[in-house]
């Protein structure tokens, strides 16, 4: 759990994972220099519960590199990031165990979703889900290309996950990190557990999204070239991802002149479904 100034729902989020019924869990809570009252909650739901370790940073060192921290961190065969503001069924982290043990091709197992707001209430938004069995490498490619990035906070083969290039410093890391692994292998659904992802923002546009990339607190698009372009890295990154498969040659060339093609559109329709 990579945190940054998350007091008004880490004790609701902390509750959820210590309730998961899967016996075998360890919840690090990576706490990023906040300065609200984050720090003393965990520590008093660390002293309830000795399955849960905090490591605070005294200086702020950029959301993706508390996601990076963790993981480097984790230990067992499984692996999740968890936001200190969501939600779980009880039964998400046995339920994606079990999806992930019995399909062995599978690096991720993800549950059903919906949108809650701050009061827990729930709101009129729906996000669809991409299970990929049976597709061929550059399929399942696109389809998370095309989908959304709900599966990076599944659960994941830690092996799998720490054999893919570290989360790179860009706005879109996300994509990034998840289109290698689709290149792995398999994203499968746990349609019976449940995340409930917590919209609290009051985002309207594309460009306060973008913003707050390249706010102190949260710092993604932290370099001038980010700065003024922040999507210029990810094509290249992307590209990247493909050229260090595993794919044929032939499956290569024709992936990377396929999403060539695509990106521009992805990118427009990405302005439109982020904010809504």
């Amino acid at each position: 759990m990579p945190v940054h100034n998350e007091g008004r729902f880490i004790d609701a989020s902390l509750m959820a994972l210590r309730r998961q019924d899967y016996a075998n869990l360890e919840i690090l809570v990576g706490d990023n220099a906040s300065t609200d009252d984050t720090r003393a909650i965990c520590e008093r739901h660390a002293a309830e519960d000795p399955r849960i370790r905090i490591e605070r940073s005294e200086t702020n060192i950029g959301a993706l590199g508390n996601f990076r921290r963790v993981l480097e961190r984790a230990t067992g065969p499984y692996f999740m990031w968890a936001s200190g503001h969501d939600l779980w069924s009880p039964n998400l982290v046995s339920a994606c165990v079990a999806m992930l043990e019995a399909h062995p091709r599978a690096c991720v197992a993800f549950p059903s979703s919906r949108w809650i707001g701050a009061d827990g209430e729930m709101l009129p938004r729906a996000s669809g889900w991409s299970d990929t069995r049976g597709m061929q490498p550059a399929a399942r490619l696109f389809t998370i290309l095309w989908g959304n990035m709900h599966p990076i906070l599944g659960l994941m083969r830690l092996s799998q996950l720490r054999a893919c290039a570290p989360l790179p410093d860009l706005t879109g890391a996300d994509l990034v990190l998840l289109a290698e692994l689709a290149l792995r292998g398999d994203f499968v659904h746990a349609s019976d557990a449940l995340w409930s992802r917590r919209e609290f923002r009051t985002e309207t546009r594309y460009e306060e999204k973008l913003a707050r990339y390249a706010s102190e607190s949260t710092r993604i698009s932290h370099r001038p070239m980010q700065r003024r372009f922040p999507l210029v890295e990810l094509p290249l990154a992307l590209i990247r991802v493909v050229l260090r498969s595993e794919m044929p040659a032939l499956d290569k060339a024709g992936t990377l002149l396929a999403l060539v093609a695509a990106l521009p559109l992805r990118y427009r329709v990405g302005r439109r479904m982020d904010t809504r």
